[in-house]
C-alpha cells in the first residue's frame, strides 16, 4: 500500500467498520483532509512511524465524498497495508471504539473525561480509569505427521475452515487456554506445545497468540455449539482456507506446508 508522505502526516478515517482510502488505495494525507475534518466525531494522534505522524478519526454517516475517496470494509483495507500500517490501522479502530464505548462510567453512570496525554478515560467520582480493550486469544495448529486438524465454525463463510482458537479466560495461562479450547472444541489431547507468534486482530479486539502442537491421543468429538465439522487433512489437500492471507492463521498454515514440502523434497 503506497502512502504519501506529503505534509508528513497520514490519516486513518473510520466510519463504522470501514476505512477511508484515496482513489489510488492510499490513506488520506494532511493535504487532502481539510474537506473531511468538519465531519470528525473524535480524533487522536497515533504517534509517528518513519518520521510520519499518523492520526485517526471517526466521521459521521452524513459525510459526502467526491470521487477521490471511498470507504472500504476494514478487513479488505487492512489487507492492503504493510505490517506496520496494519498495526496502526488496528490501533485506530481500537482507539475509536474504546472512546465511543466509554463515554460514561460503567459503575456510576457519570461522564468520563479523556486524558490528553494517554489513551485513558477517567470517571472522577469513582476514580476509575478505562483503557482500550485488548482480549487475549489463542490459536493453535495441531499436526499429526503430515496431516493437520482443521475445523469449521457455523459462523464461517461457506466452504471455509480454520484452526482451533478461542479467548483466554480469567484465571488461566495462555497455555492452559490452548489445552482447554482443544479439549472443549474437538475432544483430543495434544503435546509438545510451542509458541509461534502473535498478531493484533480487531475482530473484535483480540491479541491472537499462536501456537504449534502435536496430536497425542483421542478421537475427534466436536462441540456442536462451536464447531460443525472437524477432521485431519494432509498438508497438500486442505479444505477452504481462511480468506485473509495476512492473518496469523494463514501464516501458521503456510509455515506447516513449507516444512512438509521441504521434508518430502529431501527424501
Amino acid at each position: 500500500m503506497h502512502i504519501s508522505h506529503e505534509n508528513q502526516s497520514n490519516w486513518i478515517i473510520i466510519q463504522n467498520n470501514e476505512i477511508l482510502l484515496n482513489s489510488n488505495n492510499s490513506l488520506p494525507s494532511a493535504s487532502n483532509i481539510a474537506a473531511i475534518a468538519p465531519y470528525f466525531q473524535r480524533n487522536f494522534n497515533l504517534g509517528a512511524y518513519e518520521k510520519v505522524e499518523y492520526y485517526c478519526a471517526e466521521v459521521d454517516e452524513n459525510i459526502t465524498l467526491d470521487n477521490s475517496f471511498y470507504f472500504l470494509p476494514l478487513r479488505k483495507a487492512l489487507s492492503l497495508m504493510d505490517k506496520n500500517q496494519y498495526g496502526l490501522g488496528v490501533k485506530a479502530y481500537s482507539v475509536i471504539n474504546w472512546d465511543k464505548n466509554h463515554q460514561f462510567c460503567g459503575r456510576c453512570g457519570a461522564l468520563t473525561l479523556h486524558q490528553t496525554i494517554a489513551f485513558e478515560r477517567i470517571c472522577t467520582p469513582c476514580d476509575l480509569s478505562f483503557f482500550p480493550r485488548i482480549s487475549p486469544s489463542i490459536i493453535v495448529l495441531i499436526h499429526r505427521e503430515d496431516h493437520l486438524l482443521m475445523a469449521r465454525s457455523p459462523h464461517f463463510l461457506p466452504g471455509i475452515y480454520g484452526l482451533i482458537a478461542g479467548f483466554v479466560e480469567a484465571g488461566e495461562s495462555i497455555e492452559e487456554a490452548v489445552y482447554r479450547e482443544v479439549k472443549e472444541e474437538v475432544g483430543i489431547r495434544i503435546k509438545n506445545l510451542s509458541y509461534f507468534g502473535s498478531q493484533p486482530w480487531p475482530f473484535p479486539d483480540s491479541l491472537m497468540i499462536a501456537f504449534m502442537a502435536e496430536y497425542e491421543s483421542g478421537e475427534i468429538l466436536i462441540d456442536n455449539s462451536e464447531i460443525e465439522h472437524a477432521d485431519w487433512y494432509r498438508y497438500d489437500n486442505l479444505p477452504g482456507r481462511p480468506s485473509m492471507s495476512f492473518s496469523i492463521a494463514s501464516t501458521l498454515l503456510d509455515n506447516f506446508i513449507s516444512h512438509c514440502e521441504l521434508r518430502y523434497k529431501n527424501k
